[in-house]
């Protein structure tokens, strides 16, 4: 047999090692702590798409789908739908992240929801071949741990740009869940990654609208898209990514292609996810705790004259709308979560309807907000100064809020999650079975188990 020399002298690009490492990637292979990690961010996610199902911009993608023509083996969450998987994940996608409900995976390099876009489609070709549990677990890590590195490798240069890191890396971080759910070979794998990486999109500019979630949502969806049809002999390039003319070129100033492949299989990105308490943007997290901290003295302090934030350059920039309109753009109002947080002490998924956004205290609190640019400030962390109408002031400073790695929500926080997100489904105790179920998502052996509770109309 003769030897193409050409051929086996040709450096393996990094396209080519993250489609090996897609392709490759098996259970046994997965820690334990990993796989813990990959459980909680399956029951996380579920909460999120439960949640979000019902929403109107939800229903109005539902709508559209189910007059394409219904049918086919994938459930749509929180209907009684069904769909082909490509479409499944679509809605999946978007209902998970419409409220801004689901985890984030955000060191300094860039800010990214993976679970979003990954699970979608792991599921839908978990219910279209009838994977495990075991399965969907390597699928999604695999999924996560390509995504994570190529957000990282775009860098703070696409992350502060108009582009939503979401839409744009989330494209490759599905497509490399979907190659390895399908089992696909190293070749195939990697041109799957490639010809996701062409269909990345998504921009900022439509934050606070509908189109927002459709970011992950044609993730997902051209993710299984992509590995299908890589499956069937679709072929790209293997420096899709990291080429001249690649992804990372195209949307970065300023990428570093050593991180696409930096500690693959060895350093785990995925213990560094984090989890939302709150549903907005995760940039709001810190003055929500900030607010939730300062309510407790609104009893013995008085009146409120004047609210000062202090906020790295990039969410002041990102969240500064004071009189949002609508519920979406009230959840990348800094203002008006300050403003819920100190009136409710707390905030949940009721405080965005039009009744919160009109009631007249919360109003004038908003109004009260002054946000400075600090930029020694963490995107993580805020301070934030009441001055009461006695003349005084008090500082409230938070280093870093619940659901990020330094201060993780418990296991218990992620249950509750799930239990009460689908109490809009189910009865409690059937709630309570769900959750059981998808924290031991290693043991089921069909995933319509799971997916079927998920389904039905929502109260």
């Amino acid at each position: 047999m003769s030897v193409d020399m050409t051929e086996v002298s040709r450096p393996v690009t990094k396209t080519r090692q993250l489609g090996i490492f897609a392709a490759s990637l098996s259970f046994s292979a997965l820690p334990p702590e990993v796989i813990h990690y990959a459980k909680r961010a399956f029951v996380d996610w579920s909460a999120a798409a439960i949640a979000g199902a019902g929403e109107p911009g939800a229903r109005k993608l539902q709508k559209v789908i189910s007059a394409l023509g219904q049918g086919g083996p994938a459930n749509i969450i929180g209907t009684l739908l069904t769909a082909n998987a490509p479409y499944a994940a679509l809605c999946n996608a978007y209902a998970s992240h419409l409220l801004d409900y689901d985890d984030v995976f955000n060191p300094i390099e860039t800010t990214i929801h993976l679970s979003s876009g990954v699970w979608p489609a792991v599921v839908a070709i978990a219910q279209l071949r009838g994977l495990s549990g075991q399965d969907m677990i390597t699928a999604y890590v695999a999924g996560f741990e390509t995504g994570a590195r190529v957000a990282k490798a775009a860098g703070p240069s696409h992350y502060q740009s108009a582009w939503h890191v979401t839409g744009t890396m989330g494209h490759v971080a599905a497509a490399a869940a979907a190659a390895n759910a399908l089992k696909l070979s190293p070749e195939a794998a990697t041109h799957a990654l490639g010809c996701s990486a062409t269909q990345a999109a998504g921009v900022r500019e439509i934050y606070g609208s509908d189109s927002k979630a459709l970011h992950p949502a044609k993730a997902a969806m051209d993710g299984v898209m992509s590995a299908l049809l890589a499956e069937a002999g679709f072929t790209s390039t293997d420096t899709a990514i990291e080429g001249q003319r690649g992804l990372l070129q195209a949307v970065s100033k300023d990428p570093d292609n050593e991180m696409l492949v930096a500690g693959l299989n060895s350093q785990w990105q995925l213990p560094n996810n984090g989890h939302k308490l709150y549903p907005t943007a995760s940039l709001t997290h810190a003055p929500i705790e900030a607010g939730i901290a300062a309510s407790k003295d609104l009893a013995t302090k008085g009146d409120i004259v004047g609210i000062e934030l202090h906020l790295h350059p990039f969410s002041s920039a990102v969240t500064a709308l004071v009189h949002p309109a609508t519920g979406p753009e009230a959840r990348f109002s800094t203002p008006h979560c300050v403003a819920v947080a100190l009136a409710h002490h707390g905030l949940g998924l009721g405080d965005f309807d039009d009744a919160t956004l009109r009631d007249p205290f919360i109003t004038h609190l908003r109004s009260l907000v002054r946000i400075v640019s600090e930029p020694t400030m963490d995107k993580r962390g805020c301070k934030l100064v009441i001055h009461w109408a006695d003349g005084t002031s008090s500082d409230y400073e938070v280093q870093r809020n619940r659901g990020t790695p330094d201060a993780p929500l418990l296991d218990q926080d992620l249950t509750d999650k799930l239990a009460t997100a689908a109490g809009s489904l189910m009865d409690p105790a059937s709630a309570l079975a769900l959750v059981e179920q998808c924290w031991t998502l290693e043991g089921v052996k069909d995933i319509n188990q799971i997916m079927q509770k998920m389904t039905g109309k929502l109260k």
